[in-house]
């Protein structure tokens, strides 16, 4: 499998499927694909125990932005064949080995392995203004998220901290919930930030848009 970025203004996905190799997406994302690449619908989020399982996944899926359902493409055909995906604006890839990635609502976009994409429940988010609902990508996959200009990756060490408009948030890595607190101060609504700031403490990486993420709808 080859897949690169391609464009600078709105990037673009193009994929090249080797025979017998597959490719993940949210629904709405495919710009073209090329004769031999079938696709089917699969329910998001199926790693759950049962029909509950099932069901409560689906049901955080949506809570956090996401489609009920993800696009699996395979190319059929005895040659490579090419599949091109885009989102709402740029793309930024996040490789993720056996984790979790806790993102803004509706970020991703595509991943060349199948992931597990439900919801996760952030009093710290919501006291932050990102909302209760986040979004939890969990697997090993390189994920593929959307992102408003060129992205920009901050990797914290232990003891150091920043304080984010929340709504630039792309995604966190190895961020866990306690790391997380709000930055209540009428300064920042002078500043034109909104009452409350999120206050990310290392270790762990953060990807954040330069422009403002606006989560996509997806049914």
């Amino acid at each position: 499998m080859n897949v690169k970025l391609v464009g600078n203004f709105i990037q673009h996905i193009e994929v090249e499927l080797m025979p017998g190799e597959d490719f993940f997406a949210q629904k709405g994302a495919l710009i073209y694909l090329e004769q031999g690449i079938e696709k089917e619908t699969v329910m998001n989020g199926g790693n759950g125990t049962g029909a509950l399982g099932a069901i409560g996944n689906l049901i955080g899926a949506k809570l956090s932005g996401e489609s009920f359902f993800l696009v699996h493409y395979i190319n059929r055909s005895n040659r490579n064949r090419r599949l091109v995906l885009g989102g709402s604006f740029g793309l930024t890839p996040v490789k993720i080995q056996n984790e979790t990635l806790i993102c803004n609502k509706g970020v991703y976009v595509a991943s060349n392995n199948m992931v597990n994409v439900s919801t996760q429940i952030s009093i710290a988010g919501i006291m932050g203004g990102m909302g209760v609902f986040l979004q939890k990508i969990s697997g090993t996959s390189t994920v593929f998220l959307d992102c408003k200009g060129q992205p920009i990756m901050k990797e914290l060490g232990y003891g150091e901290m920043i304080e984010v408009d929340e709504d630039h948030i792309i995604a966190m890595q190895g961020i866990q919930e306690h790391q997380l607190s709000s930055a209540w101060s009428l300064k920042n609504v002078f500043g034109g930030e909104g009452l409350s700031m999120l206050r990310i403490s290392g270790p762990g990486k953060v990807y954040l848009s330069p422009g403002k993420i606006i989560p996509h709808i997806n049914s």
